[in-house]
């Protein structure tokens, strides 16, 4: 049903239930839902945790040519202390950078053994497939966490691509072109693949907005998205744009770059997003994960039942807790959140007024 449901929700749809995504990475949760050491089976485990609470799609970003970045980190660190114990991240140490020229002459297609189109469409094939295989209930889609921008925050932070933006915006549109390019390679290949739908990542957000100005984006940033997402979009996928932090300044510009739809955390306006796109693009997201975290059991069901009002009529919301479901979430309150979804996601919503 979940992956069915999934579909329904993209192609905007009715059905009988608010379709729900989440990316969990609660360790003791899993192992109460699915009976299994996630630490031990970490796939096993969230496929049993995921199947037995009927979510319908799963999060999902791939980004291979991201390993030719890491010989320009001073190193990788696997935290086990970070946000999951079961599924620790990566903790990347940027490149050491010294000055703005030598980030503008970096060329990534100089500098790295970029793949042909051909196997990395193989590759995306493969993985997907390996993915869609160990999620039999729910839909797996595409994805990058390098829509454009982030490939240089990753690189180099923040700070130093901010500097380079603003202190030479014709150099910088030529580097931005480098990494346009080669996000557009892995566009193509992903087009010629199975997949329904795509995740494009990329934070340029804060909780107060964008990081740039809307007409530096404007002129520089968003063509490249219509560009990147026209491959994608060309071949009936379903584009889902994602970004940290606050996107109420810049949805109208996403939607107009062409995304068929947004995964917004809570500080965005999701009843100002749902009631402006919500019968014409997928809307994802809402939840606050701090209500999970700090609140009562009866603050996270008036969480849930806020987020549905906002946006739980419209086919396409996917209800979704913004970011992911670390460790530190009381365990009461996320058994809380999953009963409330199924309670109060059904349609007609059987929310009170």
């Amino acid at each position: 049903m979940g992956y069915e449901r999934a579909l329904s929700a993209l192609y905007l749809e009715e059905s009988r239930r608010v379709a729900q995504i989440e990316f969990l990475g609660h360790t003791e949760f899993i192992a109460k839902v699915s009976g299994l050491n996630p630490v031990e089976q970490p796939e096993e485990a969230l496929s049993k945790t995921l199947a037995k609470l009927d979510t319908d799609m799963i999060w999902f970003t791939y980004t291979p040519l991201e390993n030719f970045i890491r010989e320009k980190y001073e190193g990788i660190e696997v935290r086990k202390d970070s946000w999951s114990q079961a599924y620790p991240t990566e903790w990347r140490k940027i490149s050491r950078v010294e000055s703005v020229e030598e980030i503008l002459d970096f060329d990534p297609f100089d500098a790295w053994n970029i793949p042909s189109l051909e196997d990395l469409r193989e590759d995306f094939e493969k993985t997907h497939n390996k993915f869609q295989t160990i999620y039999k209930s729910q839909l797996v889609p595409g994805g990058t966490y390098h829509t454009c921008l982030m490939w240089l925050i990753k690189m180099f932070g923040l700070e130093w691509t901010v500097k380079a933006a603003y202190l030479d915006p014709k150099g910088f549109e030529k580097l931005l072109e480098r990494f346009g390019n080669l996000s557009l390679l892995e566009a193509k290949a992903w087009s010629q693949t199975s997949i329904k739908a795509f995740i494009s990542h990329d934070d340029i957000c804060s909780t107060r907005g964008p990081f740039f100005p809307l007409s530096w984006m404007r002129k520089y940033l968003f063509p490249w998205y219509n560009r990147i997402w026209r491959e994608l979009k060309s071949k009936g996928i379903i584009v889902l744009f994602c970004t940290d932090g606050n996107m109420t300044p810049i949805v109208d510009d996403i939607a107009r770059a062409g995304a068929d739809g947004f995964i917004i955390e809570e500080c965005s306006d999701l009843e100002y997003i749902a009631e402006k796109y919500g019968n014409e693009k997928v809307i994802i997201g809402g939840v606050d994960i701090s209500t999970l975290t700090y609140g009562t059991k009866e603050d996270v069901i008036n969480e849930v039942k806020r987020c549905l009002k906002a946006a739980g009529s419209y086919p396409g919301y996917f209800i979704n807790i913004s970011g992911s479901i670390p460790d530190n979430v009381p365990l009461e309150n996320l058994e809380v959140y999953f009963k409330a979804v199924k309670k109060y996601g059904l349609r007609p919503l059987r929310i009170s007024q």
